[in-house]
């Protein structure tokens, strides 16, 4: 039979080529995201059947069941892919950016920002799935060397190696939770960014008179408002 010149190659390099039906399995995996974070922004996964998700999406319910173990999963998938969505623009905040304190300030104020402009998306996010509480999480590799970073060059306190990443966590977490339930202005977010991550950085061992301006020009560069969908 002859082959090929795609197949020879793949042969060749021992990679195994793509299924046809993988385009399709994915495509239906993403209606069901797309579906599951429209019906999650109203109400929580407990209340939203399998059925509701499936018709949303415009596909048969054995799908569902080929891509999620369960509802609580098919969520935490939904919630992570978000909290990847915010990552990237932590990453690009934070991309000329060395200071280990200025990181960590930038980070959160990405995440307020966040929680200000698109509170449907950010309320999904803090439902919360196992990011949440798992500091060893994937997800939380950049935090995690944030830390590292802030502990190895004297800017953050010994202390700050173990329970750090958590305490960023559950602040951040926080404050996003308080943005989205009280509808807050950008003032009133901006003025809650800057009493908790002035709190944040002194836990973590950073002096009170650089966490000032570190906090100060992070939340006005980044917490901008806008949005509100």
């Amino acid at each position: 039979m002859i082959k090929s010149q795609d197949s020879v190659a793949d042969i060749r390099s021992g990679e195994t080529p793509p299924s046809p039906q993988e385009p399709r399995r994915l495509k239906t995996r993403a209606a069901l995201l797309q579906a599951g974070a429209d019906l999650l922004a109203r109400r929580p996964i407990d209340a939203i059947p399998v059925n509701d998700i499936v018709d949303a999406a415009g596909v048969a319910k054995g799908s569902f069941f080929n891509h999620f173990e369960d509802k609580d999963a098919f969520a935490a998938a939904i919630a992570a892919d978000i909290r990847r969505q915010v990552e990237t623009r932590v990453t690009a905040a934070n991309a000329q950016v060395s200071d280990a304190a200025v990181r960590m300030a930038r980070a959160n104020c990405v995440f307020v920002q966040f929680a200000l402009a698109e509170p449907k998306r950010a309320k999904i996010m803090v439902r919360g799935s196992d990011w949440a509480v798992a500091t060893d999480h994937p997800l939380n590799r950049g935090l995690q060397a944030d830390i590292a970073a802030g502990v190895a060059s004297g800017r953050f306190g010994a202390r700050a190696a173990g329970s750090g990443a958590l305490y960023i966590i559950g602040l951040c977490m926080m404050m996003m939770a308080c943005v989205v339930r009280d509808r807050l202005p950008l003032d009133a977010a901006r003025r809650l960014a800057s009493e908790m991550l002035l709190l944040a950085l002194a836990g973590l061992g950073v002096a009170a008179a650089d966490a000032g301006a570190i906090v100060a020009n992070a939340a006005e560069e980044i917490i901008v408002g806008g949005g509100g969908g």
